[in-house]
């Protein structure tokens, strides 16, 4: 048994290699309550695939987590969390096995819905909103909307944890445990067969001036335009809904990620949109990474696995913005930014 369950983890860490990332069908939650942020703000991270938020008010973690596996599907409904308090303790960085090779069905009406960061990955945090409270808050909203129109919503968590989903012997942290986790968000979508993905976010920035929202997709795609128009729907949805409530929004439009980020020489889109890509050894450690937790021993690099469905990135406001703060803070607000969400994948999948 002990031979065994090494062959098997042997194999959990070869398949687990990716780079740089409800239940409530009744009811909106009641509150939107926010994360008061604590301590010296941080530099952001450095990795290609986390979304472009830049704030000094982003919190950059040292280690990241991942839950235990959760039925994605059909767990029972649970009520969204507060997107204030503490954050709650994390569970043990874990990274998952390949899915099995899928067939995507052209009329499917799942959509994976990926409340960004989690866990020890806090995102964005500033005047009262901490990201990864408020991406899971609206997730669970747009989760419901989807539900009432007939669609299959599958979240990538949900809970205040990583999306990953097996076991590992040491828990790895950093760019590590990064890649691991945004690689279980792609392969849940995948083995879902979902039509669409869209990811949930806010922005930071450096500059507090900086406003609105925006929406990211990637070109470089054998589906690029499909994906330009999931993010085009997503983005005229949320505007318009945001508009009809009374709240005024920027405008920054649908932006394409190919070369969002460079990293010596190369440009790098956000992981969960962009095409698969191989990771060396080497720069696994230049981006302060742990190779023996991404790479079997004796290997050198590790290709990652992308999405195979249209997939884009919404980021709400920016949370280093004291007015767009206060606009994520407001309930009718958040309930007409899920409304927009929801109402652009119905529009893209032709079910309104």
């Amino acid at each position: 048994m002990r031979h065994v369950a090494l062959v098997l983890l042997a194999f959990a860490l070869l398949s687990a290699c990716a780079e740089p990332a409800a239940g409530r069908p009744t009811a909106a939650p009641t509150s939107a309550p926010v994360v008061v942020a604590t301590g010296a703000p941080t530099s952001p991270p450095s990795s290609a695939e986390a979304p472009p938020s830049t704030s000094t008010t982003i919190v950059t973690p040292t280690s990241r987590e991942t839950p235990a596996a959760e039925s994605q599907a059909t767990a029972t409904p649970t009520a969204p969390p507060s997107i204030t308090g503490p954050a709650p303790s994390v569970a043990t960085p874990v990274t998952p096995p390949p899915p099995p090779p899928v067939q995507f069905s052209a009329d499917t009406r799942t959509v994976v819905i990926d409340p960004g960061h989690g866990g020890e990955e806090v995102g964005a945090a500033n005047f009262g909103v901490v990201e990864k409270h408020s991406n899971l808050d609206m997730a669970f909203r747009v989760e419901r909307l989807l539900a009432e129109r007939g669609l299959r919503p599958v979240l990538t968590r949900r809970e205040d944890v990583r999306a990953s989903s097996a076991g590992l012997a040491a828990a790895p942290t950093g760019f590590s445990a990064q890649r691991i986790d945004l690689q279980a968000r792609v392969d849940l979508a995948n083995s879902e067969r979902a039509a669409a993905y869209v990811s949930i976010h806010s922005n930071g920035s450096n500059s507090g001036a900086e406003r609105g929202i925006e929406v990211y997709y990637n070109s470089q795609r054998p589906h690029a335009a499909e994906n330009l128009r999931l993010a085009q729907a997503v983005h005229d949805g949320v505007l318009a809904e945001l508009n009809t409530a009374g709240y005024g929004a920027v405008a920054r439009g649908v932006k394409d990620d190919s070369c969002l980020r460079a990293f010596q020489g190369r440009c790098f889109p956000l992981f969960v949109l962009g095409p698969d890509r191989v990771t060396t050894r080497d720069e696994i450690l230049r981006r302060g990474g742990n190779p023996d937790a991404l790479l079997p021993p004796g290997a050198s690099e590790f290709r990652s696995r992308a999405t195979q469905m249209p997939a884009a990135l919404v980021e709400l406001y920016f949370i280093s913005n004291a007015e767009d703060a206060a606009i994520l803070r407001s309930e009718p607000a958040r309930e007409a930014m899920a409304r927009g969400i929801a109402r652009g994948i119905a529009r893209f999948l032709r079910v309104e």
